[in-house]
């Protein structure tokens, strides 16, 4: 066959081919195109949103975020009360003449007295402003394997002199009501009367009156390091609480 025949026959069947793929390509159904035109404009929008949500979150400060996710943190965990404080136990109450066991000591709040002079306390009242002593007499028994001190201190907190008065602020003196003597120490289970003594005004308190004391109680632990093997009494709180009727008596 010719040189000029062999080439125009090939163009003519590559004219042809090109014809035909285009005719198929037109020939495609209808629904066909339309799905793949909507699936090609959803991958586009949602292309534009998440690039969008980016720029977006980086133009937010970080602490902004912190803040805003431990929002709802703390929103999600109070609605199912995760955050609400376990109720404290309550404090006891005890009476006078009722034995309290706390802070390695039983004390048994005998009476609380109105004086108008020292007795066996170490209280002076000035007589001319017109003092007077307020008394509480307590049984005490050392229930700890040593001896305590009686007065309390950095190490040995929570001792007989650590009941108080509600309203009266001041460190009660401490002394034996049979003889007026330091209280000194409490020997292990060896029972001890005592007396917490404080300087009151003329009109601060009067036969009858009513008033609140609170009984100490702390926890008990053995020193380390530089205090290693000391018995220290620590944390010092209200054990109990208790309400007596203060009676006008002469000074014992």
């Amino acid at each position: 066959m010719p040189d000029a025949l062999l080439a125009s026959s090939t163009g003519i069947a590559r004219l042809y081919a090109v014809a035909v793929g285009e005719n198929k390509a037109a020939a495609q159904p209808p629904g066909q195109a339309d799905a793949a035109t909507a699936a090609r404009t959803n991958a586009d929008a949602r292309a534009k949103v998440l690039g969008w949500a980016r720029r977006t979150i980086d133009l937010i400060p970080t602490s902004w975020l912190i803040t805003g996710a431990g929002a709802v943190l703390l929103a999600t965990t109070a609605a199912f009360g995760g955050l609400a404080t376990a109720p404290a136990d309550p404090v006891p109450e005890v009476a006078v003449g009722d034995t309290y066991v706390g802070s390695g000591l039983e004390i048994t709040v005998v009476d609380v007295e109105l004086w108008d002079e020292t007795g066996n306390s170490a209280i002076y009242p000035d007589e001319e402003k017109g003092e007077k002593v307020l008394v509480v007499a307590v049984d005490v028994v050392n229930t700890f394997e040593k001896p305590r001190s009686a007065t309390s201190s950095p190490l040995n907190q929570g001792s007989v002199d650590a009941i108080r008065i509600v309203g009266l602020d001041e460190t009660p003196s401490l002394s034996h009501r049979d003889d007026g003597e330091s209280s000194g120490m409490l020997q292990p289970d060896v029972p001890a009367r005592l007396l917490l003594a404080w300087r009151v005004g003329a009109d601060d308190f009067h036969d009858g009156d009513v008033v609140s004391l609170t009984l100490p109680d702390t926890t008990h632990r053995v020193g380390d390091n530089v205090l290693r093997g000391e018995d220290l009494w620590e944390d010092l709180r209200v054990g109990a609480t208790l309400t007596a009727t203060v009676e006008k008596a002469a000074a014992s």
